[in-house]
């Protein structure tokens, strides 16, 4: 959904009426919270401390965190802690250090990890690192995925790139740190201006069937797999897997013959999809019929272990084709230990061109469920029109959402139906996903929202975190709303 900047969901009932879906459905209770902010609030979350059945929320723009401790049993205070963000930091995240009770921020620096103490207000610095980026010259700083548990030790361990190997420190029960060197250079990327390093993509899953998670990198149509040692560090001897999915990286010559149509590979996910514990990988084959329609295919290869490590078929296990551009999740929407997919997808056209003009578009959501021969649905399972605004005032983002509010076990959809509410839809076992008919709740939802759907105390059920910002109006030429948070936490 590359080109989509706001979603407004209008929702368009096709069932036919009947008892069951003219039943009115039941209606949840939460308990509603709100406060203005001084500060933008349209910047990265952060969620801190969420296992402790609480959640401290921080949001950074403008290099500074604006520090909301406690949300889920204190509620929003009413004025934010600022946290002001160091000069030379390069990236930001989250981790957990050895003796110390509450999560920290962590910032990559071109040379260090520096980490700060909320509860003290200290910045220190953690451990002397080597990064490409030291060779870079400043630039905005950004969330960075620098911060894994590789080890599965409960303490967080990093991992950084420089130009021609790849580093591991993982932590000690002690805060010190061991160093791993991985035989792993950055991907060096071609553009108009010279070229580019940037970190290859890595995955953290057992790849061994040894119940240790490993680090694997994907490099083209391989992943190169460091395997998890007894003592929690990793082997440095690579093992390679091959995916059989046809990958090329951008700077690959792919050649064709003249006339035929070349499919666009990418790597969707890899994970486990058919819940028997081993890592499958599910690829996007992309083809262009015609100036603007694609038709892509899901390629579904299924793990299997072959000598002690992880395989794929060459032939695909499974596939399953959608139509048009736009985003693909994979979730166990029903509970049935089987990862499902849903799509928001629009088939780019002259129609749908002409309907952008007047400044919204329909994109088609769809749910298809993987059935227990691992195959999956051709049909969709669930399907709605989703009216999408656009336009360059609009920077919300869509309330689409698949999570579970009732604490039932299923997972439930949420969508926004217009600009003054949105609608609850029951998850159901079975053929059919959610129930026919929703619950509606009204909130104001103006295109300079965004939501947060997540279980902030840990009771099972799922919150919602409303974060308004200001936005240009075209029509009034200046700019309206204005900084503020609404929570709802699930009080049924």
């Amino acid at each position: 959904m590359s080109t989509i900047t706001t979603i407004t969901t209008a929702l368009l009932l096709t069932t036919l009426a009947s008892p069951l879906s003219l039943a009115k459905a039941n209606k949840l209770n939460f308990h509603k919270s709100q406060q203005n902010s001084e500060h933008k609030i349209t910047g990265k979350l952060l969620y801190l401390n969420d296992r402790n059945g609480d959640v401290d929320l921080l949001i950074h723009d403008d290099k500074r965190f604006s520090y909301y401790p406690r949300i889920a049993k204190d509620g929003l205070t009413k004025k934010a802690q600022l946290i002001e963000t160091p000069d030379n930091a390069q990236f930001y995240n989250q981790a957990k250090l050895a003796n110390k009770k509450n999560e920290v921020i962590v910032y990559l620096t071109g040379d260090a990890v520096m980490s700060y103490n909320i509860e003290d207000k200290t910045l220190s610095k953690l451990l002397d690192v080597d990064t490409l980026y030291k060779y870079q010259s400043i630039f905005e700083m950004n969330f960075g995925e620098f911060v894994q548990d590789f080890n599965e030790d409960g303490l967080s361990d990093f991992i950084t790139y420089s130009l021609d190997t790849t580093h591991l420190y993982l932590q000690k029960p002690d805060g010190s740190f061991t160093h791993q060197s991985l035989a792993i250079s950055p991907r060096i990327e071609k553009s108009g201006s010279g070229i580019s390093f940037k970190p290859q993509d890595f995955y953290h899953a057992d790849f061994t069937h040894d119940d240790k998670k490993d680090i694997a990198f994907q490099v083209d149509d391989q992943l190169l797999v460091f395997a998890q040692s007894e003592d929690k560090s990793f082997n440095n001897k690579i093992m390679t897997v091959s995916l059989n999915a046809h990958l090329e990286n951008k700077n690959s010559a792919i050649k064709k013959q003249q006339g035929e149509k070349s499919a666009d590979v990418n790597l969707e996910t890899i994970e486990d999809i058919n819940g028997d514990g081993l890592v499958d990988i599910v690829t996007k084959e992309s083809v262009r019929e015609g100036m603007m329609s694609r038709t892509n295919v899901l390629m579904v290869r299924y793990g299997f272990i072959d000598n002690g490590v992880m395989s794929y078929k060459k032939e695909a296990d499974g596939q399953a084709t959608f139509d048009g551009q736009g985003m693909i999740k994979f979730k166990d929407v029903d509970g049935d230990g089987l990862k499902d997919y849903y799509t928001l997808s629009v088939e780019m056209g002259i129609g749908t061109m002409m309907s952008a003009m007047s400044g919204a578009i329909d994109m088609d959501l769809r749910f298809y469920k993987l059935g227990q021969n691992g195959k999956y649905v051709k049909k969709p399972s669930y399907e709605n029109e989703v009216e999408v605004s656009i336009g360059s005032s609009s920077d919300g983002e869509a309330l689409t959402e698949v999570s579970d509010f009732n604490g039932d076990g299923i997972n439930d959809l949420i969508l926004k139906t217009d600009d003054e509410e949105f609608t609850i839809y029951s998850g159901a076992k079975g053929k059919r996903l959610f129930a026919k008919r929703g619950a509606d709740y009204e909130i104001a939802l103006p295109k300079s929202v965004r939501t947060e759907v997540k279980d902030f105390n840990n009771d099972g059920k799922a919150d919602i975190l409303f974060l308004y910002g200001k936005h240009y109006d075209e029509d009034e030429e200046k700019e309206v709303g204005e900084n503020k948070l609404t929570l709802w936490l699930s009080a049924s």
